[in-house]
This record gives C-alpha cells, structure tokens and sequence, in this order.
C-alpha cells in the first residue's frame, strides 16, 4: 500500500562548506575550497509512505551560490560555483528515505544530485552528468550532514568541449 501526503515547505540552510577536487586536462589541478555565498533555499515536496519501504521525502534546491579562491590554477582567484535556478536553471533534486519503524532523528540516508555552473578565469564550466552525493541527515534543513561523491565527473566549456573533471566532492553543513 502507497500513501502519498501533498505538502510543500520551504525552508533555507544559513550556511555550508564545500570541497571538490578539479583537474583541467592540461594537468592543473588543485583541492577547491568553497564557502556559502548566500542562504541555500529548498523545498520539500509530497512524500510518498509505502508500509514496506517506509517514506520517501523529495526535496528540490532552489539555489547554490559557493565561492572559492584558487591557490594553484589560478592562483588568488575566485572560482564561484551556481547550481538550482540560478545555476542550470532548475532545481536541484534530492531526496531521503526513512525506513519504516524509524525517524529522521535517527539518522536516515540522502542523495542530492547537483549539476554545477561554474564561473573561472578560463571562462564557465558546467557539468552533464549529475554529482552524485549521499550523506546521512537527522532532519531538515540538514544540519549537522556531511555528503560525499564516489565518481570523477567531466566536466565541459561553453563549447561543450571537455575541459577537466571534478571528483572527490564533500559538503559539510
């Protein structure tokens, strides 16, 4: 049996801290470390219950705005990353699943799948295939969270030439 509950709740994460690994295809590469720009906004959506799986919480990120300062590709500065609305023009899409006889508080594991703009001296780079990241949330907005990527993801030009990859991806709320 499938229940589904219609209800939609904004809410907004204050801050968050990011790293990734980005490696242009020439061989720069660095360790980027990227700090909230503004409030993330988000919204929980309908949440289907299923008596054997528990609930299921989807959730659609309005926007990202991080910002990092390059230490060794461009040494001193800014690499700004866009993702939601403002990013790729849509939000984001994650979700989370709490098992049947538990609780959020409890812990329950999450995925977000990002696509990122992201603004360089070289020009804008974005991201065909999703950032697969999966953490573990007690509640929402996620406070307290880490999410980490297992994949080295390419990433494109404006011409939609490969240009480099990103992997390694952790966010910390």
């Amino acid at each position: 049996m499938k229940l589904r509950v219609s209800k939609k709740v904004e809410l907004t994460l204050q801050n968050s801290n990011s790293k990734t690994y980005l490696e242009m295809l020439d061989g720069r590469s660095e360790e980027l470390h990227f700090t909230q720009v503004a409030p993330t906004k988000f919204t929980v959506n309908d949440s289907d219950f299923s008596v054997k799986s528990g609930i299921d919480v989807d959730l659609e990120i309005m926007n990202v705005e991080l910002e990092a300062t390059s230490k060794s590709i461009w040494p001193g500065m800014k690499i700004g990353v866009k993702g939601g609305i403002h990013g790729q023009g849509q939000p984001i899409k994650a979700s989370a699943n709490i098992p049947l006889g538990k609780k959020m508080a409890d812990g329950v594991q999450a995925e977000t799948l990002l696509y990122w703009v992201i603004d360089t001296p070289e020009g804008t780079l974005h991201n065909k295939q999703p950032i697969h990241m999966k953490g573990t949330v007690t509640g929402l907005p996620p406070q307290d969270a880490t999410f980490t990527s297992e994949t080295v993801i390419p990433i494109y030009n404006d011409q939609d030439q490969q240009v480099g990859t990103i992997y390694g991806c952790l966010q910390s709320n």
